[in-house]
């Protein structure tokens, strides 16, 4: 193939992966982003960035504010993840309810949405003492595992937009509290696979928590306990029930009609 192929072959592929990163870019910041934030987050000129912003919204995948100018998604966006997140759900029930079964503690499924993690699906343990979540209780990203093992499979700069626009609070002393601990953090929740909580939002709290790999939104899978019945020598075991359940709920959800 000659050099000119070459170079036609690969545009496409760019342009596409600028798409994606601004629609990443509008999936984080659910109030809107400036033109110049699009620009800096794809670091393409700004006359580029308008166009691509511009094809989007006349297919209706991102709008702009009348008042403000800032561009957020669009409603062709919104209930096509509402159906994907659906059909997860769906999708995911047996396994959950399997892993709560064997974990005998509280299992969930959380999904990044404008920063935050929001638990989209929570099974309660059984035991009189639980951690449990709310079904659409959100969490900071930062101090929660689900936050971490999501933002663990971002990009950094898309991390750090997250802890600047949404701060850093200090929920307990183990709380990460600095961007550049949290993105150590993050280096090492990649290398392991899996993150957890350790007594970082509540007193007595642990969670352990895996990514849910190859869906069309980020998300996570995890299981939430007091830190009296989930110890640190018994994160292992759950890391490795976690990372089954994960597996077969990926699978269901790819095999599962569209």
């Amino acid at each position: 193939m000659n050099e000119s192929a070459k170079a036609g072959s690969g545009y496409p592929i760019r342009a596409v992966e600028r798409v994606c990163d601004i629609l990443d870019l509008l999936q984080i910041e659910p109030e809107g982003v400036s033109l110049v934030a699009v620009t800096a987050a794809t670091e393409l000129p700004k006359s580029s960035a308008y166009r691509y912003l511009l094809a989007l919204e006349a297919r209706q995948y991102a709008e702009r504010d009348a008042d403000t100018g800032l561009f957020r998604l669009g409603p062709a966006y919104r209930p096509q993840r509402a159906r994907q997140l659906g059909r997860l759900l769906e999708c995911a029930h047996p396994a959950l309810e399997q892993l709560r079964n064997k974990v005998n503690e509280t299992v969930n499924i959380g999904v990044l949405d404008g920063g935050e993690v929001v638990h989209v699906a929570v099974i309660e343990s059984q035991q009189m003492m639980r951690l449990a979540a709310r079904v659409g209780e959100r969490g900071p990203v930062h101090a929660t595992a689900l936050g971490k093992v999501i933002a663990a499979g971002m990009p950094e700069e898309n991390v750090r937009t997250i802890l600047s626009g949404h701060g850093m609070r200090t929920f307990t002393p183990a709380t990460i509290v600095t961007a550049e601990a949290f993105v150590r953090e993050l280096a090492r929740v990649a290398k392991l696979g899996y993150a957890i909580d350790d007594l970082e939002a509540q007193d007595d709290g642990r969670c352990v928590a895996v990514p849910l790999p190859g869906l069309p939104f980020l998300a996570g899978l995890s299981v939430s306990a007091p830190s009296s019945r989930l110890s640190n020598d018994g994160v292992p075991l759950v890391v490795t029930r976690l990372k089954k359940a994960a597996t077969a709920i990926v699978k269901a959800y790819e095999r599962s009609p569209l």
